[in-house]
């Protein structure tokens, strides 16, 4: 399940935790303790180990929004580019080439014009997409886009191999709301992404997404 953390609050007398998602009346203190532990210092569930990824029989990816725990989503769909991704409580996150450009089953999804970070024609120039928001309901924004190619290689791990990325930088303005941010997208030596940062909402933290793929 997808969480999102709004507010946690840590004093020396009490702890309340606010998430999208409610805990069952079986969340004690223990479990809360254990929360908090893993929203500072990460989860268990934000490492992928070499048993899972054997145990997949189907392209999957890690999500982590913000600083609660990842989740993982099955490749449902593939259609012209574009990669359906499915969580087992109906959260489904659509990307094109590790471009977030659509949810559904969150707490506030969002559409946007998909952007093809790997073509060179977009490279260094500043560009005009659309995005339509929900809760609230804000419908075909603007989007002024910038994106560029970083000449520093990255090493991700992974658990069969570390792999050496390009990184490509995509930095977003929406002047209807004055809210702007950075993207990256992470690529291998073969041209597949492998992982992407996205801030995809203004009212939700950032997106982390691992890709792993079986072929």
């Amino acid at each position: 399940m997808i969480y999102m953390i709004n507010k946690i609050f840590i004093g020396s007398s009490f702890f309340l935790l606010c998430s999208c998602t409610t805990f069952g009346t079986a969340f004690t203190y223990t479990d809360a303790a254990k929360f908090i532990q893993g929203y500072v210092g990460g989860f268990p569930e934000d490492t992928i180990s070499s048993e899972q990824l054997d145990n997949f029989e189907v392209s999957f990816a890690n999500i982590k929004i913000g600083r609660g725990p990842s989740s993982l989503v099955v490749l449902a769909y593939t259609s012209n580019g574009s990669h359906e991704w499915a969580s087992n409580d109906g959260v489904q996150v659509f990307t094109n080439k590790g471009h977030l450009y659509k949810t559904m089953g969150l707490s506030s999804d969002v559409t946007y014009e998909p952007v093809n970070y790997l073509d060179s024609n977009l490279l260094n120039t500043s560009f005009t997409t659309s995005a339509t928001f929900y809760k609230p309901d804000l419908f075909l924004m603007s989007v002024e886009n910038f994106i560029t190619k970083s000449d520093t290689k990255i090493l991700l791990n992974r658990p069969e191999d570390d792999i050496e990325a390009t990184v490509y930088i995509h930095e977003f303005y929406v002047p209807s709301i004055k809210w702007r941010g950075e993207n990256r997208y992470f690529v291998n030596s073969a041209g597949l992404i492998m992982r992407s940062e996205q801030y995809v909402h203004p009212n939700l933290s950032k997106f982390k997404i691992d890709f792993f793929y079986k072929f």
